[in-house]
């Protein structure tokens, strides 16, 4: 083998040993700093889609190793201000085990405009809140090629109504 060949094994091999390297700056970024009671929010499904004046069943799981009788509150940010009803189900509960089941339910009023956006959902617990995002999109109530094939219908007729037009009788003159 030529120099030039080893010196770019041993530069490539550096480079892996770099990469692999469990660096502890790295590693503390993700790392919890909290020993005290954890508090963790599953969203199920974390995207929904919703035609205006319906609603979304949405599945919230707190998994939590706090103390049985410690109260969380859920609550959200970044729905818009009109056109969304919001319900947990419940709001608030006292923790009698581990992992609690609760619903949200999402409903589109006539006022919601078809849209995309992300709301966080919020689960708080004494000084601790965790947030987990719920993606929602908003679609009309009635399907787009509605109102598109009642254009396409105008214009049919229009167009049979000026090529085909209207038919005439013929009198028959007699001699």
């Amino acid at each position: 083998m030529s120099r030039s060949h080893d010196w770019r094994l041993f530069v490539s091999f550096l480079c892996v040993i770099l990469l692999l390297y469990p660096w502890p700056a790295l590693n503390a970024i993700s790392r919890s700093t909290s020993n005290g009671p954890n508090l963790n929010l599953i969203v199920d499904p974390s995207a929904v889609t919703i035609k205006v004046g319906d609603r979304a069943l949405v599945n919230l799981t707190t998994i939590t190793s706090m103390a049985p009788g410690s109260t969380v509150c859920y609550s959200q940010e970044g729905f818009p201000s009109s056109g969304f009803n919001v319900t947990f189900l419940p709001t608030c509960f006292s923790l009698s085990q581990t992992k609690v089941m609760s619903v949200l339910i999402v409903e589109a009023t006539p006022a919601a405009a078809p849209q995309n956006f992300t709301a966080a959902i919020l689960a708080t617990s004494g000084n601790q809140t965790v947030s987990a995002p719920l993606t929602i999109t908003v679609v009309p109530a009635i399907s787009p090629w509605i109102p598109w094939a009642g254009i396409l219908l105008f214009f049919v007729v229009i167009g049979l109504a000026l090529f085909v037009g209207p038919r005439r009788s013929k009198k028959r003159t007699n001699p």
